[in-house]
């Protein structure tokens, strides 16, 4: 009496296969293709700017203001080859540069955080619309 057949065996390889194919094309397939992404600064939830993302080979860098505790602040952002980053905040407001260390982005599924003040920067398309449901199960 044999517990596993060829068949069986020749499945489990199938499976395997296709697990491993789908790591690499799922997130291909989510990021939609073109250059019509745009930047989209949200403070405390509320989307406050949003910047076309510029591929372009030398750095270009954008200044937005923002406002914490009735007190003005300002924020830099640098864009290089479709990425873009978040230089450091204000100690004040952001004492740990965890922001600033994350680094590049460029997908819609990555985004720049800055806890203490519920700052963070996503990646989106321009063409992405506002009537979007995001539904969360509890």
């Amino acid at each position: 009496m044999k517990i596993i057949t060829k068949a069986d065996i020749a499945l489990i390889i199938v499976v395997f296969i296709l697990s491993i194919v789908s790591i690499f094309t799922i997130p291909k397939l989510l990021v939609a293709d073109g250059n019509g992404k745009e930047i989209v600064v949200y403070l405390d939830g509320n989307i406050i700017h949003r910047f076309p993302l510029i591929e372009s080979p030398e750095s270009e860098f954008i200044e937005f203001s923002f406002e914490i505790n009735d007190s003005n602040y300002t924020g830099r952002l640098e864009m290089k080859d479709g990425y873009v980053r978040l230089h450091r905040l204000s100690d004040e407001i952001s004492p740990l540069s965890i922001h600033a260390d994350m680094g590049w982005i460029r997908e819609p599924y990555q985004m720049i955080v800055s806890l203490p003040i519920k700052m963070y920067i996503t990646v989106e398309d321009a063409e992405e619309e506002e009537s979007l449901i995001d539904i969360i199960v509890q």
